[in-house]
């Protein structure tokens, strides 16, 4: 029997018989396999596929895109390499105007006064009346030769009587015409600007000492932004140049500490006498500081002090001998008083009254910035050409 055939039994020949399929497979002879094998023509054209064309292009356009990307890059960059630089931008401060001249004032004139009226004559009378007898003379007193001698009998007093002397007028009009002009506005011009530093100059410094003011001391700082003259021209304090001062203690309730500077030092070597007192950042007089008032140390020293006091009185009380006093039948009974209670009481009254008297302490701790406010113009010509 064969693998690839099936095994058929007797009964079933009738039935292939009846088959197509069969008949024809038992009919024909053996299938030809390779007749429906399709056979590849070298005539007929091959199809290509539409969807690799369509990425082939997309690939080619952007090598295209990329490739004039890079081109246009590199001529720009030429061009920018070529191109002139551009200037930079710079602010010109215009020159301040030169020194007007001021026009010259007319002379004074003389003060014209009006004419005098002429005055209305007396007549005088033909004849003057006749002048009173001439008194006597009052007797004077002894001279000096005879007062010394002592001949005169009665005493004289040595003073002679003069009449009081009328106020001298001339200083009153003096004095009135200087207050009048004092109390006149007036304007002039500002001589030498080039070198003037005027009063109301700001000077901003920082503190190289630690300033407390337990104990008066002096102190100084240094310029940190340069101080021109009053028309900007002239540099007249350098960056770095140095100011002394002094000051004193602080006044109770007060946080601010009073100093005033009187000297600078320039690294140019300058030196300039003023006396300016320190202001805060708003112009208020005084540097403000820490302020401690010490109130710890007031209330604990009579405080302690007090409470030894009450105890040497509680024992003193408790444990010392009574005083009994008898009088009239009745009995009074004292307690003991001791003196060491009294003593630490005086002692806590002296320890109050000194940290009372205490005045406050106002800390100021180095590199502060702080302002010094020019009192007075001070003028340089002297020292810059």
């Amino acid at each position: 029997m064969s693998q690839n055939t099936p095994n058929n039994p007797p009964g079933q020949a009738q039935d292939s018989q009846e088959n197509p399929y069969s008949a024809n497979w038992q009919g024909g002879g053996a299938p030809d396999l390779d007749a429906e094998a399709p056979v590849l023509r070298a005539d007929e054209a091959q199809r290509l596929n539409r969807k690799a064309l369509m990425y082939l292009a997309g690939i080619v356009a952007l090598l295209l895109l990329t490739a004039i990307w890079l081109a246009r890059g590199m001529f720009s960059g030429d061009d920018a390499k070529r191109a002139p630089p551009q200037r930079e931008e710079r602010v010109v401060i215009p020159d301040a105007p030169t020194d007007v001249m001021l026009p010259q004032l007319p002379p004074e004139r003389a003060p014209e006064f009006a004419e005098p009226l002429p005055l209305a004559q007396v007549p005088m009378p033909s004849e003057l009346p006749p002048l009173p007898p001439a008194q006597p003379a009052a007797p004077s007193g002894p001279s000096l030769l005879e007062r010394r001698i002592g001949r005169s009998d009665s005493p004289v007093s040595d003073a002679t009587t003069t009449p009081p002397e009328m106020p001298s007028l001339e200083g009153v009009g003096a004095d009135s015409a200087t207050q009048m002009r004092a109390s006149l506005a007036s304007a002039r011009p500002l001589y030498k600007p080039d070198t003037l530093m005027v009063r109301g100059t700001y000077i901003r410094c920082v503190l190289e000492t630690r300033v407390i003011t337990d104990v008066p001391g002096f102190t100084s700082c240094v310029v940190t932004e340069p101080v021109y003259s009053i028309n900007g021209r002239r540099l007249l304090l350098p960056k770095g140049s140095k100011v002394l001062g002094t000051y004193g203690s602080a006044a109770t309730g007060g946080n601010r500490v009073a100093v005033v500077w009187d000297r600078i030092t320039t690294p140019n070597g300058l030196d300039i006498n003023m006396s300016s007192p320190g202001v805060d950042d708003l112009g208020s007089s005084g540097h403000p500081g820490h302020y401690d008032a010490h109130w710890p140390q007031r209330i604990s020293s009579a405080l302690l002090i007090s409470m030894i006091s009450d105890a040497f009185k509680y024992v003193g009380a408790k444990h010392g001998p009574q005083q009994v006093d008898i009088s009239n039948g009745t009995v009074v009974q004292s307690p003991y008083e001791s003196n060491t209670a009294r003593t630490m009481e005086r002692m806590a009254n002296m320890a109050l009254e000194r940290n009372m008297a205490r005045q406050p302490t106002v800390t100021i701790n180095q590199g502060e910035v702080v302002n010094v406010y020019v009192a007075q113009d001070v003028d340089f010509s002297s020292v810059l050409r």
